[in-house]
């Protein structure tokens, strides 16, 4: 496991090194792709899955983020005030993760094919 979490760490940084971070849990068998304003989407990690198939779960996790989706998860007057957001700051940024999780989705892709 841990050399697949290798793999896809350094996969990663080549076709993206800018927009966003891998960090992986070894112990837990999963990995968290975070995005510029902190955005994250977990892939679980199947001991069986060859890394083929843990990309392509990865791509659709990565196409399936949904900033509104997102927003009404996390958002409330107490997340606000902790956060220091207004609705669209938080919205905004949201989407821009949103964003950058498409453009990995694609370049995941293109490695892949």
């Amino acid at each position: 496991m841990e050399n697949k979490i290798n793999y896809l760490t350094e996969l990663f940084d080549s076709i993206d090194s800018s927009n966003i971070c891998c960090i992986s849990e070894r112990e837990d068998d999963y990995f968290c792709i975070e995005a510029p304003n902190n955005a994250d989407v977990f892939i679980n990690l199947e001991k069986k899955d060859d890394i083929d198939n843990i990309i392509s779960c990865t791509i659709e996790q990565l196409r399936d983020f949904d900033a509104d989706e997102r927003f009404m998860e996390l958002w409330s007057r107490e997340f606000a005030e902790h956060n220091h957001f207004t609705p669209s700051q938080f919205l905004n940024m949201l989407q821009e993760d949103e964003a950058s999780f498409k453009e990995l989705a694609e370049k995941l892709e293109d490695v892949q094919h």
